[in-house]
């Protein structure tokens, strides 16, 4: 099943995919992205990996990782965490 589509040397993913991925409702995604709050980066494979493409993206402690094959099927994506950065403050 396709779904990233490439325009122009860029991908275009449905935002209901992602948003599900990163287990945000699609609105608050969206309004994200389009605040510059979520962070994204595209990777192209090389050797073993070509024809595939790295999607991430990052917002605060959460980042969504998606390989993407030839056609723009997701092969495999993964969502990780991480634990916030305790800070000392002061009396």
């Amino acid at each position: 099943m396709t779904v990233v589509r490439w325009a122009d040397d860029t991908p275009e993913i449905d935002a209901a995919v992602a948003a599900r991925a990163m287990k945000f409702a699609v609105e608050y995604f969206v309004r994200q992205i389009q605040r510059g709050a979520i962070k994204g980066r595209v990777e192209r494979g090389v050797g073993d990996d070509e024809g595939r493409h790295r999607l991430s993206f990052r917002y605060r402690d959460r980042e969504l990782t998606m390989i993407v094959g030839q056609n723009g099927e997701i092969i495999s994506q993964e969502l990780t965490t991480t634990a916030p950065k305790f800070q000392w403050k002061r009396a």
